[in-house]
């Protein structure tokens, strides 16, 4: 399902924005006092990078304050080096990394495959009830050492073939994080580092000048929140907000809305506990009755397409449990 944005979507290192005025309040040609304002629909409840797998934390940390080792390309679904250069198995259960040089963290000490290994036993096998330990990676833990400084070797309980997908998960900390309790705002090797924090009303990230990689066009990042759509389209409109997330069509971006690609699905199913549903036939023939093309193009008309099943293109299937009951309608974006 695309879901519109107020102004351009992207990446904040490489954004262009519309009501963007070289005042301090948009722009993009690098000034030193502009600030890209952006709008979301809640405040995140933590900045914890081990939880970046929640929406409304990950959209301020992800890739933002934080990175990890390797990333997956949104529109073809490979994986990319980001903190890891090169990657390969190196035996039935052992995967070897190689950490990126000359990287270092906000607070100025260097990233090395400690900090990495530190990363991943604090999200993995750690007691702190991290998302990503229980959306990704279950009850199995991972053995992971630092070889010498550029050199990670990670080990599991049995081979998997996709460790690299499932790695790309965790975000990289520092290696003084603490490993006993959550941190609410992480110190990471993104282009962006968390300046303040003003609970209920807003985040502040700066530029990190010492960042690696090319260096983001605005000097500041603002985000706030609002739970009402309407409210959020109408601070673009006003100049008060460059992007706002999480729009539908009705909110009144008008020509200033986008909409953008992602790899959400939409899908109604029957329980098949009932009859006569609990005839697969019947389930089949229902199936095969609904005009998908059409109900797809009437509520999602921005170039949404049916899917011929539940996980679309570029999407592992290990992050989907699918039921012994058919899916009879799919959607996604």
């Amino acid at each position: 399902m695309s879901v519109a944005a107020v102004a351009s979507f992207a990446m904040l290192a490489s954004c262009s924005v519309a009501n963007s005025e070289p005042d301090g309040s948009g722009g993009g040609d690098g000034g030193e006092n502009e600030t890209l304002n952006v709008v979301l629909t809640q405040e995140p409840p933590t900045l914890e990078a081990c939880d970046a797998n929640l929406t409304s934390t990950g959209v301020v940390v992800r890739s933002t304050v934080t990175e990890p080792l390797v990333e997956r390309n949104p529109s073809t679904g490979d994986l990319e080096p980001l903190l890891a250069t090169e990657w390969e198995q190196t035996g039935d259960t052992e995967w070897t990394f190689t950490m990126r040089e000359d990287v270092t963290f906000q607070d100025g000490t260097p990233f090395d495959a400690e900090a990495a290994a530190h990363s991943i036993d604090r999200a993995v096998n750690g007691d702190l009830g991290c998302d990503v330990e229980g959306y990704i990676f279950g009850d199995d833990d991972l053995e992971v050492e630092a070889v010498d400084a550029t050199t990670l070797t990670v080990n599991t309980v049995s081979p998997d073939p996709i460790l690299p997908l499932k790695l790309s998960f965790i975000e990289i900390v520092a290696a003084d994080t603490s490993a006993d309790e959550k941190v609410r705002e992480p110190i990471g090797t993104g282009p962006y580092a968390i300046s303040d924090w003003q609970a209920g009303t807003s985040i502040t990230l700066d530029r990190n000048d010492d960042y690696w990689d090319a260096a983001p066009d605005f000097a500041q990042v603002k985000y706030q929140w609002r739970g009402e759509g309407t409210v959020r389209a109408a601070m673009v409109t006003s100049g008060e907000a460059d992007i706002a997330l999480g729009l539908s069509a009705d909110d009144g971006a008008g020509d200033l809305a986008v909409s953008y690609p992602n790899n959400e699905t939409i899908a109604l199913r029957f329980s098949g506990q009932t009859a006569p549903l609990d005839d697969i036939r019947i389930r089949q023939a229902i199936n095969y009755a609904i005009d998908k093309e059409t109900i797809v193009s009437s509520l999602y008309p921005d170039g949404d397409k049916v899917a011929a099943e539940l996980i679309p293109e570029g999407i592992c299937p290990m992050t989907v449990i699918l039921s012994s009951v058919p899916l009879i309608l799919y959607m996604c974006g």
